[in-house]
């Protein structure tokens, strides 16, 4: 079988022949029935190996984009938030796809927004388990991500959904030991975003892991340290993962104090700057583990320089590790962000104007051969994970209310792993 395989970034990367000729002749042929059925074997038989291939790549792609489109005009916010008001005496044409493809979509014509690819099934998912790993000051915002997503996801599909209650501020090496807890012991937060008791934790079975934000690269530290846990995580996805580092924590850990002052975590100049950046932060719902805090080693973990060193330091490892990998990122504008991001976003398109507001798409990305980026999805870096936050939290911005149908994206996500066997 011929791969496509690539090393770490700026490596060169060896391309060959498709690896699956009767895929892509199916595809040529428009054969969509057959296309699902020869990814689902090829994935089942060696899912990084199939994964590696760009014909799989492009299609694993093409239909979580399709799936995500006819999840979201079964959803009624979602299509709300895809009209577009029109002047009276024009009339806006465009069928509903279109409009939620313009509104969620970055890179998706009409062409593709309007394929007629099959129906997927509806899976029912008792034995499975969504391993959430969540990111950096979860629970210091008004709310938690996915809040209002995950019991919704639980109850039509029958998956499990566990929260790793990884801590909201220190290093990723040190929370790989929540994601142990959970993964191990099944202990951690509920679909309800609430902490589950010891006695009521129940060890999962095998679990897609799903990290975002500085959750994904703390779930990338635990899979690394971790190579006996590894036949446990049967898919790992980065959604607005910081795999490259964030050139925003670059600033921000440039101002940071050598030697903070301990007696409270986010007090005194620490607190001050990350309120500027972050003025939601609710420093008052720092009751728990105060000791475990550590600015520096949270914010130094996503520096541009310490994450891409990481990635070169494990390639081998993370190449090795066998667990077919997904990426989404966000892509935004100044326009669609909290007004105290906009220098953020300043300061991105410097580098990339293809950014969410904290990390541009190619931080977003975990550059391996079996990373299979499936959408870029239009909404700024809260966007694609928090529901509104309360009015009396906004700050005057108008940009907090967080319409991107991340309920539609999330259902997509369980059914292309279904449809190609990583999630029964």
């Amino acid at each position: 079988m011929c791969v496509r395989r690539s090393r770490y970034l700026g490596s060169a990367v060896v391309a060959a022949a498709p690896g699956y000729p009767d895929i892509a002749s199916a595809l040529v042929r428009n054969d969509y029935d057959e296309v699902i059925r020869g990814v689902r074997e090829a994935v089942t038989t060696d899912g990084v190996a199939a994964l590696s291939d760009a014909v799989i790549q492009e299609w694993l792609g093409r239909r979580y984009r399709n799936i995500f489109l006819t999840e979201c005009g079964d959803d009624a916010s979602a299509l709300r938030a895809a009209k577009v008001p029109m002047p009276i005496q024009l009339i806006d044409r465009r069928s509903s796809r279109e409009l939620v493809a313009a509104r969620f979509l970055k890179g998706v014509n009409r062409q593709e927004s309007q394929a007629l690819l099959p129906d997927a099934k509806e899976p029912k998912l008792n034995g499975s388990t969504l391993l959430f790993v969540p990111g950096l000051m979860t629970g210091l915002l008004p709310v938690m991500a996915f809040q209002s997503v995950w019991g919704r996801i639980e109850k039509r599909f029958g998956v499990r959904i566990l929260g790793a209650e990884v801590h909201p501020v220190r290093s990723c090496a040190d929370n790989t030991a929540d994601i142990k807890l959970a993964i191990e012991k099944g202990r951690g937060f509920d679909a309800d975003s609430q902490h589950i008791p010891a006695k009521e934790a129940k060890k999962p079975k095998d679990v897609v892991m799903l990290g975002y934000d500085k959750g994904a690269a703390d779930a990338l530290t635990f899979l690394v340290d971790n190579p006996n846990l590894r036949s446990r995580v049967k898919a790992f996805v980065g959604w607005a993962g910081i795999f490259g580092g964030s050139y925003i924590a670059d600033d921000i850990y440039s101002r940071l104090d050598a030697n903070p002052s301990t007696s409270s975590p986010l007090s005194g100049p620490i607190g001050k700057m990350l309120r500027q950046i972050v003025p939601v932060v609710q420093a008052d719902r720092v009751t728990t583990r105060l000791e475990q805090y550590d600015v520096n080693a949270a914010i130094g973990d996503i520096t541009t320089g310490v994450r891409t060193q990481y990635l070169a330091d494990h390639v081998d490892e993370i190449n090795e590790m066998g667990i077919p990998t997904f990426t989404v990122e966000g892509v935004t504008s100044l326009r669609e962000v909290p007004y105290y991001q906009a220098m953020g976003v300043l300061q991105l398109n410097s580098y990339d104007k293809n950014n969410d507001m904290l990390i541009t798409v190619g931080q977003a990305r975990l550059p391996v051969a079996h990373s299979t980026r499936l959408a870029s999805f239009r909404g700024h870096h809260w966007d694609l994970a928090y529901d509104p936050f309360p009015w009396f939290t906004r700050m005057g911005s108008l940009n907090v209310d967080h319409k991107f149908a991340r309920y539609p994206a999330m259902a997509a996500l369980l059914i292309l792993l279904a449809e190609i066997g990583l999630m029964n």
